[in-house]
């Protein structure tokens, strides 16, 4: 039965994977840089919860982020932090969270929190670049509809568990400066050097002069 499940998941995957590609296997938790059959690369990562799955699909990786704002998506905003908040608006500036409406960063403290509709609050919350961003100091996006990527996280403790589902959907990369190694193997213009000589306060976006097919999969063993 296992083994009729898989072919029938072999069946929706790309019939080309590409020459050089990343392949993340959601039930094994693990993520490999591979060229053909050989893996260059491989490490642990944390897929999303039962309730939050890791969606199964193909993209290709084209942007990777250093110092990246996190922007929280709405459901974690009303569902999570505007509870945790309890309308202390020190709440945010204590986890270096800031509000947006209108496309400008505005004082939590000016905020109208009695009268916030938690379904339909009036701002977006980002969380700055720097210490304790959820997503560490680098993603590599692949933009589709289901709003997931490939991070860091400064939650390092998860990765030595044996199951590693606890994230909202996203993939949470062990090793992010590894991986970023081994994807830019092919990369003309960024490396490791370079990523590394990014870090800081602001947010840097870097292009990828060719995309790099990513395959998020369901194999079981």
């Amino acid at each position: 039965e296992d083994i009729i499940a898989n072919m029938e998941r072999w069946r929706w995957m790309p019939i080309d994977l590409g020459d050089f590609f990343v392949l993340v296997n959601v039930p094994e938790y693990r993520l490999d840089v591979r060229s053909g059959e050989t893996v260059r690369h491989a490490t642990r990562v944390v897929v999303g919860k039962p309730k939050h799955a890791t969606p199964i699909f193909s993209d290709e990786i084209e942007h990777v982020v250093v110092n990246p704002y996190w922007n929280v998506p709405l459901s974690i905003t009303k569902n999570e932090l505007l509870p945790a908040s309890n309308g202390n608006p020190g709440y945010f500036a204590a986890r270096n969270y800031e509000l947006l409406a209108g496309g400008r960063v505005i004082n939590a403290s000016n905020v109208d929190w009695a009268n916030v509709n938690p379904s339909n609050p009036p701002f977006r919350v980002r969380q700055r670049p720097g210490r304790g961003n959820a997503l560490g100091q680098i993603k590599f996006l692949f933009p589709n509809q289901h709003s997931v990527y490939l991070h860091d996280t400064p939650s390092k403790s998860l990765f030595s568990r044996s199951y590693r589902a606890f994230s909202h959907g996203c993939v949470r990369v062990h090793n992010p400066l590894e991986f970023a190694d081994a994807l830019l193997a092919f990369e003309p213009h960024l490396n490791l050097s370079k990523i590394k000589s990014m870090f800081g306060s602001r947010e840097r976006w870097n292009n990828l002069k060719s995309h790099i097919p990513v395959h998020i999969a369901y194999f079981t063993l």
